[in-house]
């Protein structure tokens, strides 16, 4: 069989021999998919998947030619008389029908360089990001191979002024190019190998760049001088065993960088891209091999799969990169979500610190409350035990007194009686002592002994009641007769007086069924609001006799069902009212906003303590300064024994 006849069936050349270019002692003795760095793992490496899938493309072509498949371009012979004569349409479908090798050969090797300026930008674009240096030092080598290719492919479509023939450019530029790609990545990973040189590469963009158009310009010289020599070496040989001795370098190349050059290189700097660049040798020794044993012509089978696998040779270190970006990314979102958990543990740790330091803080208080409480209990009941004894000595002494000194009075009326001229010496006694005035002034003393002795003992009673408020018993009581018992023992101040008139009391109460609870101590906090009521209505008139001579003291009383289980009660006055500063501090014990003597402070605290621990209700106050105030009681219908537990 002829030259032309191989040429046009492409696959006249049986894969024997090549075949054992398949089964180099390479594969068997470190082949990169098993190669283990010193300091890496798993996520350093190419999936194995992608590995099987390269080794699987590399085997593809040529088992398909094993079952008659040619991936040869067709050459028809291009007569020019008779295309001359042909119309123009014909003629051009004639020219593009005899470029169909050309225009494949141009296809595979532009999408070759595609894929190597892909690569070259992402290597760049990666060490901008991670400052790794192995990147660019391998982005510039495959920069310089694939701007050969791309010349090489400029010459063969004359894109660039060429004088030699595409039979020899083509073939003879192809291996030169190949040449440098094996040789141009073999210096450029070597240089990790001599000591400190390839520092220089990192972060000097001037360096790069500079190399970078140095080679780039190396390579357009190499290509130019080739494209335009009159004559070029012979590089096909077709009835040779080795059809393209010159291709025969890059596949020793490729070879021993597939042994031992880019394995050391993995081992030293262990990642994706080093990685890809040991399983890039791959479908390049494919590509040598099938273009040094198998083609024998231009755009025959082996011809075009060499030209195929190149681009694959190309896109794994493309694939690399892409994956390193892609678990670079999967990386930045585990550690962000883990961040985010972190900041989410942190934010309920910090609230439940928060909580722990507020429980602290209210337990710290209850605890001084407590203590504080306890101690004031212990104070006052001390103090009232001390004062009650005497107070009680001078209160039940103050009527046998009056008595007394009524009985004296009357005695010495009935001396003016029977003896109206006494003698001189009583005369003049009687005036010194001014006897007249003595028995108009001696009992107003003694009322004001009794009105101060009285005021004696309620303080002493409600210094008692605080210090001691489980004195009383629970009871099923009317509310509202306690309401109205506690308005009758207020009612002399509830009277008009001499500078105010009368307070009017409203009452509307609701159908309330009898209430567990300690009806005393209740009608004590009645006691103490109301009281309030009517000093702070006083206030008021004091406040506004010049401006309003119509205001009328009012005070209201509601009670009503909240639901089944809680009554609730409010007392309104219309009074002086309180500020929002007052209202805060009324239930403080021996707080008063009354002037000396008129208050001791004890009443609203002892009224809370009442409300809210011995029957759990609720005690509120909302007053506005001028306009008044209402306090609102809740409490439950029935409450627990508080040692018992029982109704």
């Amino acid at each position: 069989m002829s030259n032309d006849d191989r040429a046009q069936h492409g696959i006249s050349r049986e894969w024997l021999k090549p075949t054992g270019v398949i089964t180099l002692p390479f594969w068997k003795v470190s082949p990169p998919w098993a190669i283990a760095p010193t300091r890496s793992d798993s996520t350093s490496k190419l999936p194995r998947w992608l590995i099987m899938t390269i080794v699987l493309i590399c085997l593809v072509p040529l088992s398909l030619n094993w079952v008659g498949i040619d991936f040869s371009s067709s050459t028809v012979a291009l007569d020019l008389a008779a295309t001359a004569q042909l119309p123009a349409a014909a003629m051009a479908d004639a020219l593009h029908q005899a470029m169909e090798g050309s225009y494949t050969h141009t296809i595979l090797e532009w999408s070759a360089f595609c894929a190597a300026i892909f690569t070259v930008i992402l290597a760049f674009a990666h060490f901008n990001i991670k400052h790794d240096v192995t990147t660019p030092v391998i982005g510039v080598a495959l920069l310089c191979a694939g701007l050969m290719d791309a010349f090489h492919t400029l010459a063969a479509d004359r894109l660039i002024d060429a004088v030699a023939s595409n039979e020899n450019l083509i073939p003879f530029t192809w291996a030169l190019c190949r040449l440098s790609n094996a040789a141009l990545t073999i210096i450029g990973v070597s240089l990790f190998f001599v000591g400190s040189a390839y520092r220089k590469w990192q972060g000097n963009t001037l360096f790069v760049a500079v190399v970078s158009a140095t080679f780039g310009l190396l390579a357009y010289s190499i290509i130019h001088i080739c494209a335009t020599s009159a004559s070029l070496p012979q590089t096909m040989f077709p009835d040779a065993l080795i059809t393209r001795p010159w291709d025969v370098l890059p596949l020793v190349l490729f070879i021993i960088a597939g042994i031992w050059i880019y394995p050391n290189f993995y081992r030293n700097n262990p990642n994706l891209f080093s990685h890809s660049l040991v399983i890039s040798t791959i479908p390049n020794i494919a590509t040598q091999a099938h273009m040094a044993f198998g083609s024998t012509a231009l755009f025959d089978n082996h011809f075009n799969i060499a030209h195929f696998l190149k681009i694959i040779a190309y896109l794994v270190p493309l694939m690399g990169l892409i994956l390193d970006y892609i678990r670079t990314h999967q990386t930045l979102e585990q550690r962000n979500h883990e961040l985010d958990l972190e900041i989410h543990d942190r934010k309920q740790a910090e609230e439940n610190l928060q909580s722990v330091i507020h429980e602290l803080q209210t337990t710290q208080l209850q605890l001084v409350q407590t203590e504080k409480m306890s101690g004031l209990g212990q104070l006052v009941a001390g103090v009232a035990h001390e004062i009650n004894n005497p107070v009680n000595f001078i209160y039940g002494n103050i009527q046998p007194a009056k008595d007394y000194v009524h009985d004296l009075f009357h005695l010495i009326e009935l001396y003016r009686e029977h003896y109206p001229e006494p003698p001189a010496t009583i005369t003049q006694e009687i005036e010194t002592i001014d006897l007249e005035f003595i028995e108009q002034d001696l009992p107003k003393l003694l009322g004001s002994i009794d009105i101060g002795a009285n005021r004696i003992r309620q303080i002493v009673m409600s210094l008692r009641t605080f210090s001691r408020l489980d004195e009383s018993e629970i009871k099923d009581v009317n509310i509202h007769e306690g309401i109205d018992s506690t308005l009758v023992i207020l009612t002399n101040r509830l009277k008009e007086t001499g500078h105010r008139s009368a307070i009017k009391v409203t009452k509307a109460y609701g159908d309330l069924p009898l209430i567990e609870c300690y009806a005393g101590q209740l009608n004590q906090v009645f006691m103490n609001i109301l009281t309030n009521a009517i000093d702070a209505i006083e206030e008021q008139y004091e406040a506004t006799t010049a401006s309003d001579e119509h205001y009328q003291g009012h005070i209201t009383i509601a009670s009503r069902l909240v639901d089944t289980d809680h009554i609730l009660i409010t007392i309104t006055d219309n009074g002086i009212g309180m500020s929002a500063q007052t209202q805060q501090k009324i239930f403080d014990p021996f707080f008063t906003t009354k002037t000396v003597g008129k208050g001791t402070g004890m009443g609203m605290p002892i009224s809370y303590q009442i409300i809210t621990e011995k029957h759990r209700g609720k005690l509120i106050c909302q007053s506005s300064f001028g306009q008044g105030t209402t306090f609102e009681i809740t409490i439950p219908r029935a409450i627990h024994h508080p040692t018992t537990g029982t109704h």
